[in-house]
């Protein structure tokens, strides 16, 4: 004798005011909307001439320093993403320079990469980090796998070139104020 598993019962959602509820509800956030729209107190960012100041310890990309890498492999395994890869490449022989040995490096694909950082985290010999940026343009996907040389070149930081740098900072008045960097360091604070 079998034991049947009990039918699915498909449940439906009481209606709440019908179809005037579901206007009045668009309407109020239209007009949420509409209230902060012209909001004289609001602000934009005019990327890329004005840009957030990125802290110390902002998880930008990151950049692999070949030299003190031991092929561990730790950054790859911890990868929640699976962005990170280990790729093999001949280097020659500690002791004997005329032979060559294999080595394991990581690569790092930016299409899936979610800059956690695990992998900056678990490197016993650091010698993965982070720097303060994350604005890279690129012309096609192909561009966002970054073989062993483009890992191991910080990449260009062309916002710090062409804009200012700004702080948020918490005004008890007016809300959010954005500063100019230079300007609050020029003025003391």
């Amino acid at each position: 004798m079998s034991i049947m598993p009990p039918k699915a019962v498909a449940k439906t959602l009481p209606r709440r005011g019908g179809l005037f509820a579901g206007v009045a509800d668009n309407l109020a956030a239209l007009m949420i909307g509409l209230k902060y729209f012209v909001n004289p107190r609001r602000f934009s960012i005019y990327y890329p001439r004005e840009y957030p100041e990125l802290r110390q310890g902002y998880r930008g990309f990151i950049i692999l320093n070949k030299a003190k890498c031991i092929s561990c492999a730790a950054c790859a395994r911890i990868c929640p993403s699976a962005a990170m890869k280990m790729i093999r490449v001949p280097v020659p022989h500690p002791k004997e320079p005329e032979k060559t040995v294999t080595k394991q490096f990581p690569v790092i694909n930016y299409q899936r990469c979610i800059f956690c950082g695990y992998c900056v985290d678990i490197c016993p010999t650091e010698a993965l980090y982070h720097v303060n940026y994350h604005d890279i343009v690129y012309d096609n996907l192909a561009e966002m796998f970054w073989d062993l040389e483009t890992f191991q070149k910080e990449p260009e930081y062309r916002t710090a070139l062409e804009g200012t740098p700004i702080r948020l900072v918490i005004h008890e008045e007016y809300g959010l104020v954005k500063i100019p960097v230079r300007g609050a360091e020029e003025n003391g604070g």
